[in-house]
């Protein structure tokens, strides 16, 4: 694992298995999440497919404050940014709960490059506008408060006898709310020109399963839906891992 640039991309991808590789795929994280969440995603993926992840701000103690500097678009400018510098493979965008927006906005402004993504995939996931409309006012929290939400959304935190730890999951998940906070998805839809794939869980007690088919605006063609028989945080699922990395593997064929 390694850091591209400035530290908001990683590779994932093991030792020289990136080199020569056919595809590259973004994996995008959940709230207060990282690329630990997809530990198991680069031996199902390569080679020959090329692993990379974001590493969204508020990882670093010495990150300025929350919401200090935040994206309006989700870091979709600032990843499609590092993307065109880095990497010169045929890109596939995952993201998963939260991931899926920025995925979403990372997708589009590729697109608005002229370098579009061959597919997008999203699970568990509220279609963007959905996001943009939440006013979680993260910025006044105390961190009694943010931890009163993250159980409310199953966002796991370390423990209170670990402080070190607990201190950085709530600052993580801080700068996430604050992104949320400062989005701004605009007024009307843009849909995307290429295959979008929704992933939803089928046990999942945070998102409706209503929302993958409202992920249709989003989408200029029709929608791949698929149910996974998990919950919400599946990432490190094996069935939810081997039906996802398959899909991903076919795109290469």
């Amino acid at each position: 694992m390694r850091a591209l640039g400035d530290g908001l991309l990683w590779d994932l991808s093991p030792e020289g298995a990136g080199a020569g590789a056919d595809l590259a795929v973004l994996l995008l994280p959940g709230l207060g999440g990282g690329a630990r969440d997809f530990a198991l995603w680069p031996r199902h993926l390569a080679p020959p497919i090329r692993v990379l992840a974001a590493r969204y701000p508020g990882r670093d103690p010495a990150s300025p404050a929350a919401g200090a500097a935040a994206s309006r678009d989700l870091l979709g400018t600032a990843l499609a940014e590092r993307l065109a510098h880095h990497v010169q493979e045929p890109l596939v965008v995952f993201g998963h709960s939260l991931g899926a927006a920025v995925g979403y906005e990372t997708a589009w402004q590729l697109a608005r490059r002229r370098r579009p993504a061959l597919a997008l995939h999203v699970s568990a996931a509220l279609p963007p506008p959905d996001y943009a409309s939440l006013d979680l006012g993260a910025r006044a929290m105390d961190d009694a408060a943010l931890a009163g939400l993250a159980r409310a959304l199953a966002v796991p935190l370390p423990r209170e006898d670990r402080p070190g730890d607990r201190r950085a999951a709530l600052r993580a998940l801080r700068h996430d709310l604050a992104l949320v906070d400062a989005y701004d998805y605009g007024p009307s839809p843009r849909p995307l020109d290429y295959p979008v794939t929704v992933w939803s869980a089928r046990d999942d007690a945070i998102i409706p399963a209503a929302a993958a088919g409202r992920w249709q605006a989003m989408a200029r063609h029709p929608l791949t839906h698929r149910a996974l028989p998990v919950e919400h945080h599946h990432l490190s699922h094996p069935a939810a891992v081997t039906a996802i990395t398959e899909a991903l593997r076919g795109l290469l064929a």
